[in-house]
């Protein structure tokens, strides 16, 4: 059969209201009935006590938003802490389930090396390389009727107060501070875990892949096709 990926919690939170409604048994129950398809939960909640007490298939996903404590104290109001997180991702990893991570948007601010290079370091400490699926790489962007709506509204947001310019018909950082960010991320990880985690960057532009990555697909289809390879045998041997 067919391998389908499908991504939930993208424009929402796939765990931040736990089984209300059941929605999260449903989506036990359509992972189990489809095991063809690897089903993933994003969040940045660590709500995952009703996942604790069920035996959900494997090949659900949870992944974690992650991002500097400074970004989330001043940015992600409401949202879980980075340690209650990762403590939640590390108890999932415990039910023998694969677990990844989002690094998207990256947000360019004064310590933004020394901040990002400590999470990045945590994971390391926290996971095996084997536990983890996938770290995806990503950079604030914006199109431009949401920069409109933020404007509007107002608030304690600071990532309006930094330069940037037209990439793809949106706004974002210059190439350079992208090429920059990805390629400290990256190079942040260990060896094994480089050769084991599936890495890509997230809405960005191909030509960054071989600059960071040291190589790319030539389409999206061979793309793919190489993260749901790679996702099925860490759901396989976990």
């Amino acid at each position: 059969d067919k391998t389908y990926h499908i991504g939930t919690g993208q424009s929402s939170d796939s765990l931040m209201w736990g089984n209300s409604h059941g929605v999260l048994d449903a989506l036990i129950d359509f992972a189990e009935r489809h095991p063809n398809v690897i089903l993933e939960l994003k969040t940045k909640s660590a709500n995952i006590s009703h996942l604790l007490h069920v035996d959900f298939p494997r090949n659900i996903i949870c992944t974690w938003s992650l991002n500097t404590q400074t970004i989330i104290e001043n940015e992600e109001l409401g949202s879980a802490g980075l340690s209650a997180r990762l403590h939640a991702a590390r108890q999932i990893a415990d039910k023998g389930r694969i677990v990844g991570f989002h690094f998207h948007p990256m947000i360019h601010y004064d310590n933004w090396r020394e901040d990002y290079s400590e999470v990045f370091r945590q994971l390391q400490v926290i996971f095996r390389p084997g536990e983890v699926a996938l770290i995806s790489l990503g950079t604030l962007t914006y199109i431009k009727p949401v920069l409109k709506q933020i404007r509007q509204r107002g608030g304690a947001s600071k990532i309006l107060k930094m330069p940037l310019v037209e990439a793809e018909g949106k706004l974002s950082y210059p190439a350079a501070t992208k090429l920059e960010m990805f390629s400290h991320a990256y190079n942040s990880f260990s060896e094994e875990w480089r050769q084991q985690v599936f890495f890509y960057l997230c809405m960005e532009h191909h030509r960054f892949w071989q600059p960071v990555f040291g190589s790319d697909y030539a389409s999206n289809e061979a793309f793919e096709q190489a993260m749901k390879q790679s996702y099925l045998e860490k759901i396989r041997n976990v």
